[in-house]
């Protein structure tokens, strides 16, 4: 059995091409501009809000989100896509976004899948001044 999504709407991915990206060797972060490959179009279940707050830990600080996609496995694996830490959502059905994934956590566990069927992409603004927010 996999779950159906409630209400999707289709999501725009972009993946960090980690190979074309040139990074500084001391901050470890991309030089001047990331290089992205070609966007991908997944159906997602959009969720807008503070899910996850700052937590100090002790494996150090947890990023806050903006709220989170949630994916079906199956979705993303026919589209070729496996999401990552940086990706970017620049289009959450209609509305034209610029945020980044920041966390993913599996869920939806089914024994007869052996395991997740399903992905919560949690997402955040890297430059809320630039532009306007999600309703």
């Amino acid at each position: 059995m996999i779950p159906n999504l409630l209400h999707p709407v289709p999501i725009s991915i972009q993946s960090l091409d980690r190979t074309n990206t040139i990074y500084d060797d001391d901050m470890r972060e991309p030089v001047q501009q990331e290089t992205n490959v070609a966007t991908v179009i997944v159906p997602g279940q959009v969720k807008w809000g503070k899910d996850q707050a700052f937590v100090p830990s002790s494996i150090g600080a947890q990023e806050d989100s903006d709220g989170y996609v949630l994916f079906r496995f199956v979705d993303l694996a026919a589209a070729g896509v496996t999401l990552k830490r940086e990706d970017r959502f620049i289009a959450l059905g209609t509305y034209i976004t610029d945020v980044y994934v920041v966390s993913l956590q599996p869920c939806g566990h089914y024994p007869d899948q052996g395991g997740p069927t399903l992905i919560k992409a949690f997402f955040s603004d890297r430059q809320p001044s630039r532009q306007s927010r999600g309703v």
